[in-house]
């Protein structure tokens, strides 16, 4: 019998219409591709009241599947890349360029003269 991704995820304990599934579907369709160089089988499954070709494996494929388990970042928070942190050195880099595009260049120089200071009424 063939196994598809909504049954595998359901024997994980998650539910078949799962939002991420199709995702989930699609990462091990690429591995299934990558081991043995070809599209994996397809099976027909009522999925909102019609009939819709699904990927489906060979329970000596299932493997398949659990590698992606492990692959996938809603499955496994292991598989999540950790955030990259910038330097302060490009982070001040880049807030210079963000104020000097957002602050005109004479405003920044301004020198004050040496004559007294006045007050101007009209």
């Amino acid at each position: 019998m063939k196994l598809t991704v909504a049954e595998y995820l359901s024997r994980r304990g998650l539910p078949a219409d799962w939002r991420y599934a199709s995702p989930f579907g699609r990462l091990a369709a690429e591995i299934y591709r990558a081991a043995y160089r070809r599209e994996p089988r397809k099976a027909f499954r009522l999925i909102n009241g019609r009939f819709r070709r699904v990927m489906a494996y060979r329970p000596s494929e299932v493997h398949v599947m659990a590698t992606a388990w492990d692959r996938y970042p809603r499955t496994n928070p292991a598989a999540v890349p950790a955030p990259r942190r910038s330097s302060p050195r490009r982070t001040l880099a880049r807030i210079d360029r963000e104020l000097n595009a957002y602050v005109s260049g004479d405003a920044m120089r301004w020198v004050p003269s040496s004559e007294p200071i006045t007050r101007h009424h009209p």
